[in-house]
């Protein structure tokens, strides 16, 4: 009840621990979870668990999940590939989907890192063409 009431400004949060989607399921409302209270203050996407995770897969899957993110991938595409990397390393017990179907997104799956390439060429050519302006207007004064 008391995450509610907060005001929060984030594009996500991640509850990687054991049932952080499960909750009571109240007629008209829908499931009351941990999941629900997030998403009433303000963050737009949340990364959630539906059972209790392993904590060795847990952490491989989290781990290969933010190295995604960082490539630019949408949220559920970075968690997908999480999954499929995780299935492909794994022995084939610890590939039984208990060990890594559990993590799920919800909310808004844009990525949360854009190529920033761009802004430093654009800052360069900006200052190189008010370099060359000021120098022409020395030039002809």
């Amino acid at each position: 009840y008391e995450i509610y009431n907060l005001d929060l400004n984030a594009r996500l949060v991640v509850l990687s621990a054991c049932n952080t989607g499960f909750g009571k399921l109240n007629k008209g409302e829908g499931i009351m979870s941990l999941t629900r209270g997030f998403l009433y203050a303000g963050v737009k996407s949340i990364i959630m668990t539906l059972w209790e995770i392993e904590d060795k897969s847990g952490a491989e899957i989290m781990t290969k999940f933010y190295n995604n993110l960082k490539k630019e991938n949408s949220i559920d595409n970075a968690l997908r590939k999480a999954k499929l990397d995780y299935i492909k390393s794994a022995l084939p017990l610890r590939a039984h989907p208990y060990f890594w179907a559990a993590y799920i997104d919800i909310g808004n799956s844009a990525p949360l890192y854009k190529n920033t390439l761009i802004n430093p060429i654009m800052l360069s050519v900006i200052i190189l063409i008010i370099i060359t302006i000021i120098a022409v207007w020395f030039y002809r004064k």
